[in-house]
């Protein structure tokens, strides 16, 4: 197992540490994860929260598209992610394919399992951008072997969605807001992609949940990324299209409009 050092991100108390994922790139095309299931990312029915399975598959599409087209460098434009609703197993693999890789643009597909089969399947595209100084580099494919953003001490020690810090402010709006913290950044010093998401997922359980007559969790999401999260806290706003589906917007501290998205939940099996 190596461990991936960067010099500045992410800094030693990180949720993609912590999440204690690991990434492989073989040289064949494709790009594999695995995320250890813990109680910390289930949701009560003993599935996985969709917002770290969306993190799961930034990480591990992000990684593919910037490998693909380097030397440049890529943005998360949007992200789609539809999950089967069912229990867990100790472990999710997710394996990424390049499903286009233009002049602007790069389209990768993430396939999300466990070992009783299907999870979840996701598509995300990327601009293509002009490298920065201060990105990451990514090592070649088949250049590492498995590799890791963990150290040995990093670990969740609750459940996912306190520790990254959220807070429900009115249930019924999915109002939720995030204090901005070196924990949950990203290279540019924004809100990482997947906790974005998260907060997406967090605000649909909320406005969903509040009609429902049993828990929910969210099972489709459809992301589009419009700006960065830079001045916090992150707020998010909701609206239900009908009983399970809501609009979900995402400001900043200033009002700009960073992302927008729609998001399903349904009651928990």
């Amino acid at each position: 197992m190596t461990l991936i050092e960067h010099d500045t991100y992410p800094p030693e108390q990180h949720l993609l540490r912590d999440l204690r994922a690991e990434f492989e790139q073989r040289g064949d095309g494709l790009g594999h994860g695995w995320l250890p299931v813990t109680d910390f990312v289930r949701n009560p029915s003993g599935s996985v929260h969709a917002g770290v399975l969306a993190t799961l598959v930034d990480m591990l599409g992000g990684g593919l598209a910037a490998a693909t087209v380097a030397p440049d460098w890529i943005a998360t434009a949007d992200l789609t992610l539809h999950v089967l609703p069912r229990p867990a197993g100790d472990e999710v693999e997710g394996i990424a394919r390049v499903l286009r890789a233009g002049k602007t643009t790069a389209v990768i597909e993430v396939e999300l399992r466990d070992d009783a089969g299907p999870l979840g399947l996701a598509t995300m595209s990327f601009a293509r951008l002009i490298r920065r100084d201060d990105n990451p580099v990514i090592p070649l494919p088949g250049s590492t072997g498995r590799s890791t953003l963990a150290f040995p001490e990093s670990h969740l020690t609750r459940p996912v969605v306190d520790q990254i810090g959220f807070v429900v402010v009115d249930r019924a709006a999915g109002e939720i807001e995030l204090p901005l913290t070196p924990y949950i950044g990203n290279t540019l010093d924004a809100v990482q992609g997947g906790v974005v998401a998260t907060a997406i997922v967090v605000a649909t359980d909320a406005i969903v949940g509040a009609k429902a007559t049993a828990p929910v969790e969210t099972v489709d999401l459809q992301i589009t990324y419009l700006s960065l999260v830079k001045a916090g806290p992150l707020r998010t706003t909701a609206h239900l299209v009908d009983a399970n589906t809501a609009d979900v917007t995402v400001v900043d501290a200033n009002g700009r409009i960073a992302t927008a998205a729609t998001a399903v939940a349904v009651v928990a099996p």
